[in-house]
């Protein structure tokens, strides 16, 4: 039997361990979110999506299609059952595609369909998901401190994410992702963090300021305190 090399995990559901080969994959770009006005008396159309800087789009569709060879006829109703309970329960889930080695997406799956192929004893399976527009890199665990074992060498930027602050330090931060974010900021002690003239204050129990955001691209801070720090980065990159 041929291995089985590409899969997908989605809450508890692993179409590798179901036995599932991948078919099929469609993953086109979501449908960017357009703000025009057409004035009269004007040339063309006046576009105000890219006011701030950013592009910002809808959910997207991403389709699978697996089979099963060599399944008897009982085997298969059992595994259609349990493969709809399992896709279909979680909600706002990640989506690891092994396809995307590094990074992860979220949402639900909007719909599973099984043919039963009876004339060739296999099952086809058609997952359709609807996600967030961008994938998520998957380096996002407060608690994982091991900076490069989701390292992406194709797409990434070789950087390290946690420092040692002794009363003051220089930093660039790099934001490989398409649009700003605001990292966590996991401290063993208070520190001031200084970035284009403005303060942020964080402390052990403090890890979130919504106001200190990474743009994409270098950012230059300040780190002041006696402390260390980890910054996790949850980069988006429109895969």
């Amino acid at each position: 039997m041929i291995d089985i090399v590409e899969k997908i995990q989605f809450g508890q559901f692993d179409s590798k361990n179901e036995g599932f080969y991948l078919v099929e994959r469609d993953a086109p770009t979501p449908a960017e979110k357009t703000v025009t006005e057409n004035l009269s008396y004007a040339n063309g159309i006046l576009d105000f999506s890219n006011i701030t800087g950013e592009r910002f789009y809808d959910q997207r569709t991403i389709t699978y299609q697996f089979t099963m060879p060599n399944v008897s006829y009982s085997e298969r109703k059992l595994v259609e059952n349990k493969v709809k309970r399992l896709i279909m329960a979680p909600f706002d889930q990640r989506l690891y595609d092994s396809h995307d080695k590094g990074y992860y997406w979220v949402g639900k799956a909007k719909s599973v369909k099984v043919d039963d192929d009876q004339a060739n004893n296999k099952l086809v399976l058609s997952i359709e998901f609807d996600l967030y527009p961008f994938a998520i890199k998957n380096n996002s665990s407060i608690d994982n401190y091991d900076d490069w074992d989701t390292f992406d060498f194709d797409n990434d930027f070789i950087q390290p994410f946690s420092y040692q602050v002794d009363g003051k330090r220089e930093l660039d931060l790099m934001n490989v992702g398409e649009n700003s974010l605001s990292p966590t900021v996991v401290t063993s002690d208070n520190i001031e963090v200084i970035k284009n003239g403005r303060s942020y204050l964080f402390s052990p129990d403090k890890s979130k300021d919504y106001l200190f955001s990474l743009e994409r691209g270098n950012n230059h801070v300040t780190i002041k305190g006696n402390a260390t720090v980890r910054f996790v980065i949850q980069s988006e990159v429109l895969l």
